[in-house]
């Protein structure tokens, strides 16, 4: 696999997008744990720190990097649509 900071965020944006499609047009959220409708991203988020992990033991940083921007970019956005308060 290439070291490439665009790959990288291409593929870090994989697990929050299926978390968003998931919570938006399923009832998975619903069912699952309708106390903590955040949890589809937190395991979208944790899937993305496990691939980090094994990226940098590997010495792909630069795909890592990739996904950890993807990854802040993501909990920024649903920070932001969410209007949660800090």
């Amino acid at each position: 696999m290439k070291n490439n900071l665009g790959l990288g965020i291409l593929m870090g944006a994989i697990a929050p997008l299926i978390a968003y499609l998931l919570a938006t047009y399923t009832a998975l959220t619903d069912t699952l744990a309708p106390e903590k409708p955040m949890l589809v991203y937190v395991i979208a988020v944790f899937i993305n720190f496990v691939a980090l992990r094994f990226l940098f033991k590997r010495e792909q940083d630069a795909l890592a990097k990739g996904i950890l921007v993807a990854t802040f970019a993501a909990s920024i956005l649903y920070i932001l649509t969410q209007r949660l308060s800090i």
